[in-house]
Parts: structure tokens; sequence; C-alpha cells
């Protein structure tokens, strides 16, 4: 691997030797590793990324919700019925204007077609009207605390009536952003456009293309011949591409910490990982200061709790980043079988990882052995069972252990996506807690059950979090307001070239 990256560095220094490219300084070149436009079936069309469309909240660093097109909200003391009151004098891409009808339409639309509410949001919604031009009320026949994060996530965009179809399905997104869709390119381009009503004013750029560059060697190649401005969105600059980059003093490298926590799953469904005691003596030995060290070197951080530090409220410090050495392994009459999404491999470079820890405990005397399936037939044997250790990553889109709990220990899964927990643990206990704390009447309850459920988690450990992603992006000198959120969204429209 490093004598790899020595030659890509000698090559691309040679390579950027013979740059002299020149552009237009009114369009913004972004490389990415893949499209940001997800098509028709689902929720958005186009990635968050895109800064086309905006949604009641975000999230901000510390996963809590603000203001977006929202400007404040109230509950009442039940938690079940919700009043947003709208930003004034906000346009669509289209110039129709953003009004309390148009969000509970939009609403409307996902309470309709459950399959585009990812996280079931609406399920339990009984109405929502508009209480006049500028306030949204909604009820729920159950309380639902913390809605101002649900509608904060990368799937929760609110779009003109006019872009909606009669299968709920998006013709084509037309936000309210500082850029509009503009055309994709298969394999080649997505193209957005300066919005100039956007309500914050114009942005910089005339235009933003995400340039597809899915090799990261040609991605830092161009960056250095200058025929893009910015490595960004998922994957951004693999870590052994840093040196060649830093060197540079024409480039800018950065990082931030997102809310992605790369997860060990085990199957609880047979031996030796159905013994609890098994799956609490594979954690204890696992050294995950020494694997961010020696394999990440710098692209993550190592978990000491299921979701990044920045989330204060969840962080407990369950877990220790440094292994019990007085601690050894169960037996294990065979191999286990550690089973990698072969997407996964490619996009996290779960391979490294995997080699790692194989390697590691097999001088503690458990063999492993490494296989690998493409993302269907890898979410189909996970499901079935057909594995004993398999490597997951996962995001808090909505601020909370919700998406983590429901994806990878209650019992039910998840209803919206039809996949049901990939570890095949299954707890009474944790089900009747996950009960309570989506239907907490207020949030200090709903905390509370998060992380009591977290605690049990952490004592029955069907899954524990190894590392948190740290990511790195770069950009041209000469460039200001580059900053990436923890969920990789550039704020494109803070983005300038200095004068």
């Amino acid at each position: 691997m490093k004598m790899r990256a020595s030659a890509v560095s000698l090559l691309l220094l040679f390579l950027a030797a013979c740059s002299g490219s020149r552009r237009s300084r009114d369009t913004l070149v972004v490389g990415i590793s893949g499209s940001l436009n997800l098509g028709t079936n689902n929720p958005v069309l186009i990635q968050r990324n895109a800064n086309v469309w905006e949604s009641l909240t975000e999230l901000d660093d510390s996963l809590t919700p603000r203001p977006q097109l929202a400007e404040s909200w109230e509950v009442t003391p039940d938690g079940k019925q919700w009043t947003f009151h709208l930003r004034k004098d906000i346009r669509f891409h289209d110039g129709a204007l953003l009004s309390a009808p148009v969000v509970a339409a939009n609403i409307q639309r996902l309470k309709a077609h459950p399959e585009l509410d990812y996280y079931s949001t609406f399920a339990h919604l009984e109405s929502v009207a508009a209480r006049d031009e500028a306030a949204v009320e909604l009820r729920f026949s159950r309380p639902l605390v913390d809605l101002p994060a649900k509608v904060g996530h990368y799937f929760a965009g609110i779009f003109s009536p006019a872009a909606i179809g009669p299968d709920g399905k998006l013709r084509a997104p037309v936000g309210s952003g500082p850029y509009e869709f503009a055309e994709s390119r298969t394999g080649q381009y997505d193209l957005v456009r300066a919005f100039g009503q956007f309500h914050g004013g114009p942005p910089h750029f005339r235009q933003v293309e995400f340039r597809i560059i899915p090799d990261p060697a040609v991605r830092v190649m161009s960056l250095l011949r200058g025929d893009i401005d910015i490595i960004a969105h998922h994957g951004g600059v693999p870590v052994n591409y840093l040196p060649v980059l830093k060197q540079k003093p024409e480039i800018v490298v950065a990082w931030q910490d997102v809310a992605i926590t790369h997860y060990l799953l085990f199957n609880c469904k047979r031996l030796p990982f159905s013994d609890r005691s098994c799956r609490d003596r594979f954690d204890r030995m696992l050294d995950r200061s020494g694997m961010v060290s020696l394999i990440l070197r710098g692209a993550g951080a190592a978990a000491h709790d299921f979701l990044i530090p920045s989330a204060a409220r969840w962080d407990r410090s369950r877990f220790s980043p440094s292994p019990d050495t007085q601690t050894r392994p169960c037996a294990a009459p065979q191999p286990l079988v550690f089973l990698l999404s072969q997407t996964d491999m490619t996009s996290w470079g779960y391979r490294w990882v995997a080699d790692y820890l194989a390697d590691y405990f097999s001088r503690a005397g458990v063999a492993i052995r490494i296989e690998s399936l493409e993302a269907g037939a890898w979410q189909k044997a996970t499901q079935q069972g057909q594995f004993d250790l398999t490597l997951y990553p996962l995001s808090a889109p909505t601020g909370t252990p919700e998406l983590l709990i429901q994806r990878l220990a209650f019992s039910k899964g998840m209803r919206a996506r039809g996949a049901g927990n990939s570890t095949g643990y299954s707890s009474p206990e944790l089900d009747s807690l996950f009960h309570e704390a989506v239907d907490a009447p207020n949030l200090a309850a709903q905390e509370r059950r998060f992380n009591a459920i977290l605690d049990l988690l952490a004592s029955e450990k069907p899954f524990v979090p190894l590392y948190h992603e740290r990511y790195y992006y770069a950009y041209r000198r000469g460039l200001t307001g580059v900053r990436v959120d923890p969920f990789l969204k550039l704020d494109l429209r803070s983005i300038r070239w200095e004068k």
C-alpha cells in the first residue's frame, strides 16, 4: 500500500508539472466520486449536497436542529401537535412562493407515499393544515417530540408543488436553494446554476459543475492540474494522497469529523456470537486506537461510544479505545466468515480494516476468512445470517440513535425500507424501550430511554462502534468560505474567489 501511494504521488507530481488549465472563474468545478442525481424513485431526486433544495430545519455540528425554511416552532405539552412558522418571501426556482399550504402538500405527499418517507416520520400523522399563510400545523396520534430534527435530514426537502407528480415522485427537484438543477450527464457531471432570487442573496458563481471522477488518483491529479477547484463529497481525499497535496502551496487541505460511524456487526444467530460473552470478549480485545493509527492514518477517530463525540447527549464513553490485554477470545471450531460488501470495500476502504482485524485476531488464535459480495448479495446474506462478522457505516440523520437502533438491533428492523436488523439480535427489553423512546412525552424522557438502550447495547454488544469518520477535502488556494458540515454538504453560497 505504501509503495503504491508513493508511486502515485510521483506520478501526480509529474502530471501536475504539465498543468496550466485555464477556466472561467464564474464556474466552480467540484470533483466527486459519483453522481448526486439519485433518480425519481428517491424522495429528493438530487442529493442535499447540490444546494438545490432546503428543509424546514437542518442539524448543526452537535446534531441539534436549527431553523432553515422554518424560523421557529412550538409543540403542545402532549407532544402530539406541532406548529412551524415559516420564513417569508422565499421563492422556489419556478417562481412559486413558500407558504403553509405548500409545506402541507409536501408533507401530505410523504404521508400518502410511505415508501418515500424513509424514516417513517409521518407514519402516525393524523392531519396537516395551514393555520395561515406562514404557519403549518401537524397533528399526530402519538407524541413525536423530536420532529424538528426529523424534518431536517438529507431526505427531507421541501419542493414546489408543481414539481410533484400524482405518484408522489418529483418531476424535477424544484427547490428554494441557492442553485437550481440544470442537467445531469450519466458518468460525466451534474450541473446546477445560480438562482438569482435566492432569499440569502445570489451566490457568487454562475454555475457549479459536480464532475464525476470515480478514481481518487484522477481526482487528485485534476485538482493539481487546475481542472477542478475542490475535491469533496463521498470519498473526499483518501489519506494516502494527502502528502502530495500538502506539499503544494496552491492547495489547501482541510478536514471535518462527520456524522458517520463504522460498526463491527456480530451474527447473533449462530455460534460463537450467539453467546453474549463471546461478543463481549471480542469487543474487549479490540485495539481501536491502534487500528486508527496503523490503517486509517488519520482518517478516523477511535470510537468510545456509539455516535460521534460532538453529539454530546449520547456520549458516555461506553467503549475503550485500547484493548484489554487480559481478555482471551472464545474458541471457534472453524474460521469465522468476515463478509464485506464490495461497494463498502471501495467507498470506505473496508478491505484494509478487515485485513487488519483478521491479522490482529489471528495472533490471538482466532482464524478469520474474509469474503466479499456485491451490495445486493451482501444485503441478502446478512439478512439470512450467512456470516459471522461484517462492517457497516451509518450516520445519525435525525440527531438521535433511532436509526442505529432500528437498523441494527430492533427486532422488526426498518419497515419503511423493508429490512430487518442485520445482526439477528432480538430483545423484548430493547423493543419495549425503543417504543417508549419514540413515543416519549418530551425530549428529556426520550433522551433517558435512548441512553438506556445504548447502555443495554453496550452490555449485549450485537454490534460495536470501531471508529468515527474523519473526512478530508481539498481546494485551490484563493477560494474562501469552503467548509463541509457533518453530513458532507458544502455551503456553496458562501464560497467565492478572493479578490
